[in-house]
């Protein structure tokens, strides 16, 4: 939140007034600053540090044993998915929440900014854009500003879960402390990667970092099928890590 409101407020180049709103010094929904790019990439970590250690933290204190004779195997593994799924929400739309809160407190508007960058010969427009009309969210943002806030916070909060839910799966193949948190950052850096590493033939838009940087113009049928592949991709591993360590009695 403090590297978004210094980048925004201390830019290398002029940024033209416009409305008042508070959602010019909010991540992800100002294409001004840096700190939106830091708070998206660090995600799957922030997100694991709260719910990713559920089940690693009870078996290295010494507890697990008498957790499983008392709840059994499979329950035990349920309400840590659960719990994974729920701490790592909490904790992955907390940067955002506090920005939000902050940003309101100190300008409490909320007014509409025209997107469209250019005119129709091309020419860049003397003007301030919030959330560029050829981002997949403009729609949404002309319809409702408040329901674009909900969508995006519930949209992180959900993969904020996935990604603990990974840490959580991973825990129960690791034997060092604090290794499950890396895994879901880790596997969300390849996954932003794998347009380099594919050269170019896996877009840009299918990584979360790219589109829920959505206030940027972008393929909005590419940011689409990315948060599809995106959120089932993560279902699917978390899903096959749990079945697997169940089937292997991994606790």
């Amino acid at each position: 939140m403090f590297v978004q409101y210094w980048t925004v407020h201390h830019a290398a180049y002029r940024l033209f007034d416009s409305e008042p709103t508070f959602l010019r010094e909010t991540m992800l929904f100002s294409r001004d600053g840096t700190g939106s790019g830091f708070y998206l990439l660090l995600l799957p970590f922030i997100a694991a540090l709260l719910g990713g250690s559920v089940v690693a933290s009870e078996r290295h204190s010494g507890r697990m044993k008498g957790l499983m004779a008392r709840e059994g195997r499979n329950r035990i593994l349920c309400t840590s998915m659960v719990s994974g799924f729920l701490l790592g929400g909490i904790g992955g739309i907390a940067p955002l929440m506090l920005n939000l809160l902050v940003a309101a407190a100190v300008n409490p508007h909320l007014s509409f900014i025209n997107g469209v960058a250019f005119d129709s010969s091309g020419q860049v427009l003397p003007r301030y854009v919030l959330i560029d009309s050829l981002s997949w969210a403009y729609p949404l943002y002309q319809s409702s500003q408040e329901l674009l806030i909900m969508v995006i916070v519930l949209m992180l909060f959900a993969l904020s879960g996935l990604f603990s839910m990974v840490a959580v799966g991973a825990s129960l193949f690791t034997t060092r402390r604090y290794v499950e948190l890396l895994i879901p950052f880790v596997l969300n850096l390849l996954w932003w990667m794998l347009p380099t590493l594919t050269y170019g033939l896996v877009p840009d838009e299918w990584s979360e970092i790219n589109f829920l940087f959505f206030s940027a113009s972008e393929y909005a049928s590419k940011a689409f099928t990315g948060m599809g592949l995106t959120f089932l991709g993560l279902a699917a591993v978390s899903g096959s890590l749990a079945l697997t360590g169940r089937v292997k009695d991994a606790l």
